[in-house]
Formats: structure tokens, sequence, C-alpha cells
């Protein structure tokens, strides 16, 4: 092999292999603030959560959004849910006020990703906290639409 075609192997895998290790499918544009593809929430659980999440928009300018999947693939929870949020646009442009609150059932990972514009407000560890002391334990008791509920309203209030 010679140099040159040693090199552009060697940049063709660089540029290729990260796209075969994180395998981010797009879902689609959302439906809303609440975005159930796992079928977790019923529709009344539903509207209660989009409620919320509406006038918290309307007060704020802000946004919280929530996607609920079945599985990552090959994806890991960060990379999926940086890929998501830019993809759906979440919080208003040029102010990065959007929060990502990503649920990926099958593989047992909840992750919060928080805008630039509102970092100081709702910060990993605050994130993390909401996550280990409300969703999870909720979660691991089957109360789905009550820990994503208490969540949202902790966020709300740290915002």
């Amino acid at each position: 092999m010679s140099r040159f075609s040693g090199a552009l192997f060697l940049a063709f895998f660089i540029l290729i292999f990260p796209s075969l290790i994180f395998a981010y499918s797009y879902l689609g544009k959302p439906d809303g603030f609440t975005n159930d593809f796992a079928g977790v929430l019923n529709s009344d659980q539903r509207v209660i959560i989009e409620n919320k999440l509406e006038k918290f928009e309307q007060d704020t300018g802000s946004q919280i959004a929530i996607a609920i999947i079945k599985s990552l693939g090959d994806d890991t929870i960060e990379n999926y849910s940086v890929s998501l949020f830019k993809e759906w646009g979440i919080g208003e442009k040029g102010k990065d006020n959007g929060i990502l609150l990503l649920i990926a059932l099958d593989d047992h990972k909840v992750r919060i990703e928080v805008g630039y514009g509102l970092e100081e407000r709702l910060t990993d560890i605050q994130s993390r906290e909401i996550i280990n002391s409300i969703l999870k334990p909720n979660f691991r008791a089957g109360n789905f639409f009550r820990g994503i509920d208490l969540a949202v309203d902790q966020i709300i209030t740290e915002i």
C-alpha cells in the first residue's frame, strides 16, 4: 500500500467510523412537547404533561421537550440527545433556551440535555439529582407518569 493510499484509507476510516459507532436515527418531527414513541403514557397523562409544558413556554419563552423511545440502538444517550436536540430545534433560536428529557426504556437510560442559555439555571448536578432522586426511583417502581410529571415540575422550579 502506497503512502497516499494508506493516508486516504486512514482519512476515510476516521470520517466514516464515528457514523458506524453512533447510529442516531431521526424520530421525525415532534408532535408537541411530549413525544412518547414507546407508548408509556396514556392520552390523559400526555395531555397533563403537554399542558404544563405549553404553559411553561408561554410564561418563560423557554421550551422543555420530552422524548420517550424504546432504544438508542447502537448509540450513546449523550450523542442521541445532542442529535435530537439539534434536529428538533428545542428552544428559541439565538437564545438556546431549551431542555430535552430523553428516556430510552429498553436501555434503562435517561438524560436531561440543557441548552447553553439555561445551563446556569439547570446545571449538570441538578439534572443528575432529578434523574437519580425522581426519575429512576419512580421508573423502577413502574410509575413512569409520576416520575416524568415530578421531574418536569422540578425542572420548571429550577428554571
